[in-house]
């Protein structure tokens, strides 16, 4: 079979899929960073190629890359360019945890 970029609509499958298997932590992350998935410009190995963001925190992105088949974390350019081509084939949770506080011990 033959690539094909993947579409918003593919992603939010995928996205939903994900949460499914996802723990509760991991869900409300998301939740709270979560956007209306768009496409996004991405330069890999001197090629430039859109990827889909599907969450944001400050500057920072989750992206679906089509080519790995895996949610990466980047850093998002003043310009809208996704700034890190990574190789990542996380799950969406996997890529959540950076972004999920780590509860303070009980004293």
């Amino acid at each position: 079979m033959e690539w094909q970029p993947a579409t918003i609509e593919i992603v939010k499958d995928i996205v939903r899929r994900d949460l499914e298997r996802s723990n509760h932590q991991q869900v409300a992350a998301f939740r709270e960073y979560s956007i209306d998935p768009y496409l996004a410009p991405i330069v890999r190995y001197g090629k430039p190629e859109q990827v889909v963001i599907v969450a944001r925190k400050g500057n920072d992105v989750i992206y679906w890359d089509d080519v790995e088949d895996g949610f990466c974390v980047s850093r998002l350019g003043s310009d809208g360019l996704v700034l890190d081509h990574c190789c990542n084939q996380d799950e969406l949770g996997i890529a959540l945890n950076g972004w999920i506080e780590p509860k303070e011990n009980a004293r």
